[in-house]
């Protein structure tokens, strides 16, 4: 009854709420990379012939990753000052 809930501030959710969103887009190009590259490999193996569309989707997905956890660690190098003091 007499609990005393912290209410989140709107800069707070605002960065969690970016910080999710980064994360997520960061795995989804991880694994479509993966994907991309297997089945490259898988292809180049049967066919013994190098795909360059599936190649270079997968070089695409490559830098798009390294951007994305690029800013994903900048985001998370920017958490709010006042929320980190509070969990300390």
């Amino acid at each position: 009854m007499g609990e005393h809930t912290l209410k989140p501030d709107r800069e707070w959710l605002d960065w969690v709420r970016q910080r999710d969103s980064l994360k997520t887009r960061w795995v989804i190009v991880v694994v479509v990379f993966w994907v991309t590259a297997i089945v490259t490999v898988v292809l180049y193996t049967v066919n013994k012939e190098l795909d360059l569309i599936l190649t270079s989707i997968a070089l695409g997905m490559m830098v798009l990753g390294v951007l994305l956890k690029s800013r994903y660690q900048r985001h998370v190098r920017r958490e709010p000052e006042k929320r980190r003091a509070q969990d300390k």
